[in-house]
């Protein structure tokens, strides 16, 4: 009773240890699989010219909370997550067996094979998209010029010997050009000095034809240090369909372009000789309930896939093709020059900025340093 007689009404807290035991159980699960990345030690990767640092994990904004009643949902998104992913493993699995294993047999009929190889790869690469959110992928035709309206994307379409060349952030780029044109990926080999150590800059002199699910596999990783490989030339006539190129050499946070990686030079060039395709991936912002889609670390791209299938929300992959007439041609050993001009051609057509000073061995650095501080 209080003074006037009334009976007094208290509010219960029986219920707050509990919700504050409930909050710590889920900021440490959260942290178990979001990168906690302290943005002021990288400040010497920012770069210079853009202010940008595309070597950090993008993370939501710090002033968004999530309310009470979604947290308490977060023991059912790690089910669904765990669902989803297993269904990811299985489907990519059984893409690699079927297409790189058992449809081998039908290499001595081009035609068949190519058919149910393309068929395959399509429908699983569909399938592992929309299990990671990717419900409806709008398609965008760009322009260099800037007289030229927006038109539909052009009819033209990679074909055996072409190239295709496209910025590098995810793995749900490798699915997604699996999914369109059933490619040969290319990785980046380099066999010379590097910046880490006193030698010259590392170049890029050969690459190695590989399938989706080893692309998937090397996504955030570093052009391999060896003397095997082929130059751009043998692996575009080797490939049974298109190739893909990431000059990027690796994978960035998806905001700016990095600089792409030098290439030996060699004196025996032909005229331009090979057609290329300009394609640019835009992922949405992170927020507190929809994980970012960018691989910029060369961990394991089913951590990822996890992490991103804890959220029921659809995402957005916004692509853009530049125009087949405006795409710049590449002589059959690209020059640097060569690779300056599809910079220009990329950052035009996704509307990036473009780094001066991180490149694939600068984010080398990088690693080795955020390993260190771990």
């Amino acid at each position: 009773m209080n003074v006037l007689g009334k009976p007094q009404t208290t509010v219960s807290t029986a219920n707050a240890p509990s919700r504050k035991r409930l909050s710590r159980l889920v900021r440490s699960l959260l942290l178990k699989i979001a990168p906690s990345v302290p943005v002021e030690k990288f400040s010497k990767w920012r770069d210079p010219s853009t202010g940008i640092a595309p070597f950090l994990y993008p993370l939501p904004p710090s002033g968004e909370t999530v309310s009470l009643p979604v947290k308490l949902l977060y023991p059912f998104t790690f089910i669904l997550a765990a669902i989803r992913t297993t269904l990811v493993a299985i489907i990519l699995l059984l893409q690699f067996l079927v297409v790189d294993v058992l449809l081998g047999v039908c290499l001595v009929i081009p035609p068949v094979h190519a058919l149910l190889s393309r068929a395959f790869t399509s429908v699983a690469s569909r399938l592992v998209l929309v299990l990671l959110g990717f419900f409806w992928i709008p398609v965008e035709s760009a322009s260099l010029k800037r007289t030229a309206r927006s038109s539909a994307v052009a009819a033209s379409s990679p074909s055996k010997g072409d190239i295709i060349i496209a910025n590098s952030s995810s793995f749900v780029d490798v699915l997604y050009l699996a999914f369109r044109y059933n490619p040969t990926f290319l990785l980046p080999v380099s066999s010379t000095g590097s910046k880490t150590s006193s030698a010259s800059s590392a170049k890029i002199t050969s690459y190695r034809r590989v399938s989706l699910f080893s692309a998937i596999l090397a996504s955030g990783t570093l052009p391999e240090r060896s003397e095997r490989g082929e130059s751009l030339e043998e692996a575009s006539k080797a490939a049974r369909g298109p190739v893909v190129l990431f000059p990027e050499c690796t994978t960035s946070n998806n905001r700016a372009l990095l600089k792409f990686g030098a290439v030996l030079e060699t004196h025996n060039s032909k005229p331009s000789t090979f057609k290329t395709f300009i394609i640019s991936f835009k992922y949405d912002l992170p927020t507190p309930l929809l994980p970012s889609a960018v691989h910029p670390y060369p961990t394991s791209p089913f951590t990822s896939m996890f992490k991103m299938t804890t959220s029921p929300l659809a995402r957005t992959l916004v692509v853009r093709k530049l125009h087949p007439a405006e795409c710049p041609k590449l002589s059959s050993s690209p020059r640097n020059v060569e690779m300056e001009q599809v910079g220009e051609a990329l950052a035009g057509t996704g509307r990036w900025k473009k780094t001066t000073g991180m490149d694939w061995e600068a984010k080398a650095q990088f690693l080795e340093f955020r390993k260190s501080r771990q």
